[in-house]
């Protein structure tokens, strides 16, 4: 009995795909998850990031990442500038897994707050940045 490579090959891309799509949708790839209360902004997760408005100005925001992430032990950490009123900060957790934080200012008194941990996101490690962050305030 022969086995064709070919056909084992492409029965081998399609379960690949097939744990690919099981595993983007149980991870909540396309959920949007709202919290919130009197006096904060609403926190979204979705496609993996984390995202608030916080009712700070993009320097003070800029200052408490740079607490949090000295208070998380991230390895490897560098804040950009992008461009005017956007901020990129890169590190790496103790296990490897990348973070992207990045800090858009949306006015004088209010910047965007973006955090993505991981390649597909994780919401639980990406509230703990927030957390900290929120602390450092």
């Amino acid at each position: 009995m022969s086995t064709d490579p070919l056909r084992t090959r492409r029965s081998s891309h399609w379960a690949i795909a097939a744990l690919l799509t099981a595993t983007l949708l149980q991870a909540g790839c396309g959920v949007l998850l709202l919290a919130g209360g009197a006096g904060t902004s609403a926190i979204a997760f979705a496609t993996g990031e984390l995202r608030v408005t916080e009712n700070v100005p993009l320097e003070t925001l800029h200052a408490a990442t740079k607490t949090a992430v000295e208070t998380l032990r991230y390895v490897n950490v560098e804040a950009i500038l992008e461009e005017e009123g956007r901020i990129r900060w890169s590190a790496t957790t103790a296990g490897g897994d990348p973070v992207d934080i990045r800090l858009i200012a949306k006015d004088d008194d209010q910047t965007d707050l973006r955090i993505r941990i991981g390649v597909f996101g994780n919401e639980a490690r990406s509230r703990l940045v927030l957390e900290q962050i929120r602390q450092a305030l």
